[in-house]
């Protein structure tokens, strides 16, 4: 049976593991977001999904690395969401301990507003280990996705998000109705120099061990797709905790991995 999660009534809330069958979208109690109506077809072919995003939270995350040689690294991560239901705000970093030191691998920062489509970055930011920070602009009055690293423009697609964004808006999309899982998820990203169409299957419910306990979860994955991306995504998101990304998984062509993991979520007041 679908046990209802109790919603936070002060500022702040620690979130633990919750186990079990996942609720249903809004079991979280939450004062919704605007859900998404999908009675108009929308431009350029794209799939219109419901949207109803999750409420603004701060995660800690475990890091752990290991390179195509078999050589581990661990480290730590931070990842915000932060939305008052118009405007959103969202970021990670990530990085390695190197004995007395640590090394930023990626540092990401979007920005924008809510709309019908659900995430609408404005402009996405990515720092690299040893590159230059590069930026993604989506121009929504010109209808174009332009980078700061390249003269590239790519139409810009309903639903289109930058990879800061990407498991947010797949939460939403969970969290407004989970039948929408029951085929593939595409979904155009802007990232570094160019604007891919993404596309996520369900793999499955899987319960992942966790600092919070175990945390029931369904996974979700992008496959490679030659001649677009070589590396493999893996989305793992929590029904029973309003659907928020609880591990991430991204897998290199020369297949090196690096897994994020949620060790603490902190529940935060929109609009402050």
């Amino acid at each position: 049976s679908y046990r209802r999660l109790p919603w936070p009534t002060h500022k702040c809330q620690t979130y633990q593991a919750q186990t079990g069958t996942p609720p249903p979208p809004n079991a979280a109690g939450a004062t919704p977001a605007a859900a998404v109506p999908v009675d108009a077809a929308p431009p350029q072919g794209m799939r219109r999904y419901k949207v109803n995003l999750p409420p603004s939270a701060s995660f800690d995350m475990d890091v752990a690395r290991v390179d195509a040689d078999g050589t581990k690294w661990t480290g730590a991560a931070a990842m915000t969401w932060h939305t008052d239901g118009s405007n959103y705000t969202a970021s990670v970093e990530a990085g390695i301990s190197l004995l007395v030191t640590r090394v930023n691998l990626l540092v990401m920062r979007s920005s924008g507003t809510i709309d019908d489509f659900g995430i609408a970055p404005a402009t996405g930011t990515q720092k690299r280990a040893r590159r230059a920070e590069t930026a993604t602009h989506f121009n929504r009055d010109a209808g174009t996705i332009t980078f700061s690293a390249s003269e590239r423009s790519y139409p810009l697609m309903v639903g289109a998000q930058d990879m800061t964004t990407v498991p947010f808006q797949l939460g939403g999309i969970g969290r407004a109705d989970v039948n929408q899982f029951s085929s593939d998820i595409d979904m155009q990203v802007g990232e570094d120099k160019e604007a891919n169409i993404f596309r996520f299957q369900l793999v499955g419910e899987e319960e992942l061990e966790t600092k919070m306990g175990k945390v029931v979860t369904w996974h979700l994955s992008r496959p490679p797709r030659p001649g677009s991306y070589s590396s493999r995504l893996d989305v793992w998101l929590a029904p029973g905790l309003n659907w928020y990304p609880i591990q991430l998984r991204n897998t290199e062509a020369s297949g090196a991995l690096t897994t994020q993991t949620v060790s603490k979520i902190t529940m935060t007041e929109s609009g402050k």
